[in-house]
């Protein structure tokens, strides 16, 4: 080969050797692009929660996400619908029953990391506006004609609070007799009561706030001894436990507190 030729093919040489290395400078930076672009997605938690806390709930996940970009994704329903799903599905980062006792079916097969109480859940007679049946207390609500609204007890924890509160009073027969409806959540029951289907209901005190041109309660001292407390927990195959443990902390926050305090809960204190 001529001294001519063995320079022609040193340069050919080169050429390829920088377009290879052009290819894969090109490769390498398209995959640090797309790793970026995977880091800086937001993180996203997926939370269970009773349907009497929704309002509350939502407002707290809007303020959560302003402050730490963190995206939060709710599913409201009866709070042994929620845990029955929770079992199945075993997806999911928190879960926030209506009561401490809803959080059993969970706890026991050992899917809690860590929980905290939040608030009162506080159970209340309730009648339409004006009340026109003229409900008094819980006597009333036998009398024949009454139209009465209650929760499911397989579903929702006011269903339980109710029929509970109904047999210990001795009076669960007799109203049972005038139960027009069962509801799988607490807050169908506030709407059985806003449109005047029925004549009194067992509900959440709390899920009036924005009803109370429509809703008024009747002052029941058997009631009182069936203050619930909300709790809220961790679930143990949770995929973002950081971002789960500052969602739990943030709601005992005093930004949290005067959002739960604006929908008539009250707080608990740590």
């Amino acid at each position: 080969m001529t001294e001519r030729g063995a320079y022609e093919v040193l340069i050919l040489k080169i050429k390829v050797y920088i377009k290879i290395f052009a290819v894969a400078f090109l490769c390498l930076a398209l995959t640090g692009c797309a790793q970026t672009k995977k880091t800086e997605a937001p993180e996203t938690l997926f939370i269970y929660c009773g349907s009497g806390l929704s309002k509350p709930v939502q407002e707290i996940g809007e303020a959560f996400e302003k402050r730490t970009g963190t995206e939060v994704t709710f599913t409201f329903g009866g709070s042994a619908q929620l845990a029955g799903q929770i079992l199945l599905t075993r997806k999911g980062n928190l879960f926030i029953p209506g009561d401490l006792k809803d959080l059993a079916p969970v706890e026991e097969k050992g899917l809690i990391n860590k929980k905290a109480n939040i608030v009162y859940h506080i159970p209340a007679l309730a009648v339409p506006k004006s009340n026109p049946a003229g409900i008094h207390g819980l006597m009333d609500l036998k009398l024949p004609g009454v139209k009465v609204a209650l929760g499911d007890p397989k579903s929702c924890t006011i269903g339980k609070v109710a029929d509970t509160m109904l047999q210990e009073n001795q009076i669960y027969d007799d109203v049972e007799k005038n139960v027009v409806v069962r509801t799988a959540t607490a807050r169908e029951l506030v709407l059985y009561l806003s449109t005047g289907q029925v004549d009194a209901a067992v509900i959440w005190k709390e899920n009036i706030i924005n009803c109370k041109d429509k809703i008024e309660l009747i002052p029941v001292p058997e009631l009182d001894s069936f203050t619930k407390i909300v709790p809220a927990a961790i679930l143990t195959f949770s995929e973002q436990k950081e971002a789960a443990e500052q969602f739990l902390n943030f709601l005992n926050t005093e930004e949290s507190k005067e959002i739960w305090n604006k929908w008539g809960y009250q707080t608990v204190e740590r």
